[in-house]
């Protein structure tokens, strides 16, 4: 009889390198499902940051998780070069590398994996020998993804794809040591409040819509939680100093790790996210949100929910897709008023 890693050596074998982004990386799960669906006694293993390993763990079509030590930019060829050989020792027989980098296509070479899967991205020519080069006829990030999973000269474009699954985390019920923690209020219909945005200033919703969209939600019997890392923290304490009514607004920001947060977001009733990991955290966990769209755009990577609603700039410059406003005037997200945005809520849930 064969032992457990004899088995699972007979077994196709499969890496996947992960985007760095959380957002990228939540909505890659469409790719893991598509993996799977085709494969379903394949190993899918993943290389991805150590911050995203909580996240990780919420999807159950990878088996093992390997962490990329590398600091998002670093480069370090000789380092890549050992990471690489260290990956040989598991005998993939395909890579799918998911960044568009040069340096992360060079890992899945050094593996000496037979096929490298992905696109062109930085003139990877011979790093990777299943290449495409056509990413403009898969308009969105999540197309491109699944896009990897089929023989490029049958699907040549998003219209030839196949209907997908959209990105599912698995969500568990708060812990009462959670909420004891965090003094969290669960009898009340909750909001989310997706108010950071670690690309940069130019997707950042004003604080005081979120301020005005926040009372709103209390004035109907609800309560309101500021939701997201450490960086979050002065925006979220911004939106608190401009509620009226503060009795029933959590600032839980830097409070919780990854996967807290998607239990928290789980057992909301909706949310209001700026174009954001979160945003997409939202989505997999099925939760009715308004996405805010100020400087980019729904036409890449819009929340694959069927109970989101965007709302998008009309300004002339949109998308511009820059991290901070060349006019320094942010008119992208302050024309998006909060009356819109509380409109768009009411068609979402009944309070």
């Amino acid at each position: 009889m064969l032992t457990i890693s004899e088995q699972n050596m007979s077994k196709p074998r499969y890496l996947v390198i992960s985007p760095s982004w959380l957002g990228d990386l939540i909505m890659a799960q469409s790719l893991f499902m598509e993996i799977k669906r085709q494969e379903p006694n394949c190993i899918l293993d993943i290389y991805a940051p150590e911050y995203t390993m909580p996240i990780l763990d919420r999807m159950p079509e990878l088996d093992a998780k390997i962490v990329n030590p590398f600091a998002h930019g670093a480069f370090n060829l000789k380092q890549r070069y050992q990471e690489g050989k260290k990956l040989r020792l598991n005998h993939y027989d395909k890579v799918f590398v998911l960044p568009n980098s040069l340096k992360s296509a060079l890992i899945a070479f050094f593996a000496k994996i037979p096929q490298r899967i992905g696109f062109k991205g930085e003139s990877r020519y011979f790093i990777l020998n299943n290449l495409r080069t056509n990413k403009q006829d898969f308009p969105l990030m999540v197309q491109r993804y699944v896009a990897l999973a089929f023989d490029k000269n049958k699907v040549k474009t998003a219209l030839d794809l196949p209907k997908f699954a959209y990105p599912k985390l698995t969500i568990q019920p708060l812990s009462e040591s959670l909420i004891n923690k965090l003094k969290l209020d669960t009898s009340k219909k909750m909001l989310i409040l997706g108010c950071g945005a670690n690309y940069g200033p130019s997707k950042l919703w004003p604080v005081e819509y979120f301020a005005k969209v926040s009372d709103w939600w209390i004035e109907q019997g609800g309560c309101v939680v500021g939701l997201g890392s450490k960086k979050d923290i002065p925006t979220v304490e911004s939106i608190y100093s401009h509620i009226q009514n503060k009795e029933h607004f959590y600032n839980i920001a830097g409070n919780t790790n990854l996967t807290e947060a998607l239990d928290i977001v789980g057992h909301a009733t909706a949310a209001v996210c700026n174009d954001s990991g979160l945003m997409h955290t939202v989505a997999a966990a099925d939760i009715p949100q308004v996405c805010i769209f100020g400087s980019t755009s729904t036409h890449y990577t819009p929340p694959l929910s069927d109970k989101a609603i965007c709302v998008e700039s009309t300004e002339p410059c949109h998308p511009c897709f820059k991290r901070t406003c060349k006019f320094n005037t942010y008119a992208c997200q302050k024309g998006i008023k909060p009356e819109l945005v509380i409109e768009k809520l009411k068609q979402l849930v009944n309070l």
